[in-house]
């Protein structure tokens, strides 16, 4: 699954020189809540809604309310975006931007494909991209196993994979995240069917533990 597949193509942008007042704009009417920051064909930065409500005036201040919204209307993107943001590759994988955003507390990336802005993918595309892959649906179900060793062992997927398809059951996704409190990885398993017990039972006797 990679990043182009769920990406915003051709995102909104805006320049160094856009004032705040026009980004908030721009936001509004367009429903969306960041703005990848292009200067010259390269993206510099971005700016967020956040970022512009945290420029608004405050009353924490010696300055007239007036003297504020003078400075105010005057402020331009560049004067409070985030600069240099990290981008990804449309040839990416939506597994590793899920760990990258999630270790590094980003929320949005700006897809740069031959150093062109071609997309933006935020949390929203990475959170559907996850739900399609490992949601239940009407005709499948989620397992988890827990402390899978896939660093010293090779070939765990495979064996796993093909110790459910021998019990007649479609493997349609596998997907691991190291466990935070102790070692080894989880590892989830979408399954084409609703009737788990006998596979459950078969896992469980060749030595795995599922996570309650």
């Amino acid at each position: 699954m990679k990043i182009k597949n769920w990406m915003t193509r051709d995102p909104i942008s805006v320049s160094p020189e856009t004032l705040i007042i026009d980004a908030k704009k721009i936001m509004k009417e367009n429903k969306i809540r960041r703005l990848p920051v292009v200067d010259r064909g390269k993206v510099v930065g971005i700016v967020t809604y956040r970022n512009i409500i945290e420029a608004s005036p405050s009353a924490v201040t010696t300055l007239s309310i007036h003297e504020l919204n003078y400075l105010y209307l005057k402020l331009k993107v560049k004067d409070i975006m985030q600069k240099n943001p990290l981008t990804v590759s449309p040839e990416d994988s939506n597994f590793d931007i899920i760990l990258k955003g999630h270790k590094l507390g980003i929320g949005s990336f700006p897809v740069v494909d031959k150093g062109k802005l071609v997309g933006i993918v935020t949390e929203t595309e990475i959170f559907n991209a996850l739900v399609h892959l490992l949601a239940p649906g009407d005709d499948s179900e989620i397992i988890t196993l827990d402390n899978i060793d896939l660093e010293d062992k090779l070939g765990e997927f495979s064996k796993i994979a093909t110790l459910i398809e021998k019990q007649g059951i479609p493997v349609l996704a596998i997907f691991s995240l190291p466990h935070r409190e102790k070692g080894g990885h989880r590892v989830f398993i979408r399954v084409k069917t609703k009737k788990i017990e006998p596979l459950v039972k078969a896992l469980v006797k060749e030595g795995y533990t599922l996570q309650e």
